[in-house]
């Protein structure tokens, strides 16, 4: 199917790392107010692609109904798996502030074909995330979308952590490490700023009501959600390479981010089991094992052993045992409910 004449501009300005890194000077944002915050036609996601086929840097989250590979990865359902995981919502934020979404469970596969699939699969733009591997897992299983260019703040964290010397047991999650680097994240009607605690208030929401994400049309206060949390990860981006270029240089800096977040989320992707709140203790995919990581970015060979060894630590000579069973079940309601620990 041939793609629509709105798709990213292949002559676009090629991304220069150090030179987003170090450009703190935000030019004027393109005329974006006749634009749709949440794209949900054809007509309008083209749209939303023009305005973005300059863009040498983009945010990218994914919302779900537990988001993961669910049960897409198997040939054909089998009794007693529940039907989970699919991609609803896809979030695009610019360094101009601008936040827009593409409704993935109202276009399906047309909103690839319209050139969402090139997007996430050129090396550019480079696409700043917040772990992941989730998001990967469901793109890969659902769509086939294999992500390149990624920078993935939470891996960029363990990496200047390992460096600092501190330790890097377990993963960060965004609003602690924005709150860490001194990023006040955007507010959402009914919950305010996006403090950790109030993320979690919004994530427990989700775990109540396992098809949030399905409804249409989506709760105002959700689609604000989806657009705030994209909007600062561009400024977390830069401040993170920047302390990683003071670590390794520009050039080594860049390859190992580039690499270890590719790493980081097609591991994920590629095990067998699902790995979402639903099928197992989904809390211990907060653990760092560097055992898989170090082996995966390894066997690709493109990063230099030097900063392998670098980085590398006793506990990495181990993989970590797969998480526990799941601490929630579906009723006859099909609502998620935790089970009771005694």
């Amino acid at each position: 199917l041939k793609v629509c004449c709105c798709a990213m501009n292949p002559h676009a300005t090629v991304f220069v790392p150090g030179g987003y890194a170090f450009d703190t000077t935000r030019k004027p944002a393109p005329q974006a107010s006749t634009l749709p915050q949440v794209a949900s036609t054809e007509e309008e996601l083209c749209r939303v692609l023009k305005h973005l086929a300059s863009e040498q840097v983009v945010a990218i989250d994914c919302e779900g109904a537990d988001l993961s590979k669910g049960c897409w990865f198997l040939q054909e359902r089998q009794y007693g798996r529940v039907d989970h995981g699919r991609i609803c919502l896809l979030q695009i934020g610019t360094l101009h502030g601008e936040a827009f979404a593409v409704d993935i469970l109202e276009l399906g596969e047309r909103a690839f074909e319209l050139g969402l699939r090139q997007l996430l699969e050129s090396e550019r733009p480079i696409k700043v995330v917040h772990d992941f591997r989730q998001d990967t897992d469901a793109l890969w299983h659902q769509y086939g979308i294999q992500p390149r260019g990624l920078f993935d703040c939470q891996l960029c964290d363990v990496l200047l952590r390992r460096l600092a010397g501190h330790k890097t047991g377990y993963v960060q999650g965004s609003a602690k490490l924005l709150s860490a680097h001194g990023i006040v994240q955007g507010s959402v009607q009914g919950y305010g700023i996006l403090t950790q605690e109030q993320k979690q208030a919004i994530h427990d929401r989700f775990s109540r009501d396992r098809h949030l994400w399905e409804r249409r049309p989506l709760p105002e206060d959700m689609v604000e959600y989806a657009l705030e949390d994209v909007k600062p990860m561009l400024q977390l981006q830069r401040l993170l390479l920047r302390q990683l270029v003071e670590y390794l240089g520009e050039q080594d800096a860049w390859q190992l981010v580039n690499q270890g977040s590719k790493a980081y989320v097609e591991d994920f992707a590629s095990q067998e089991e699902c790995r979402c709140r639903l099928c197992c203790n989904a809390g211990e995919n907060a653990r760092f094992d560097g055992y898989r990581f170090w082996q995966r970015l390894q066997a690709e060979g493109k990063v230099p052993s030097r900063l392998l060894q670098m980085l590398w630590r006793p506990e990495d000579g181990q993989p970590l045992p797969l998480p526990g069973p799941s601490r929630f079940y579906i009723n006859e309601a099909d609502e998620s409910v935790p089970l009771r620990q005694d």
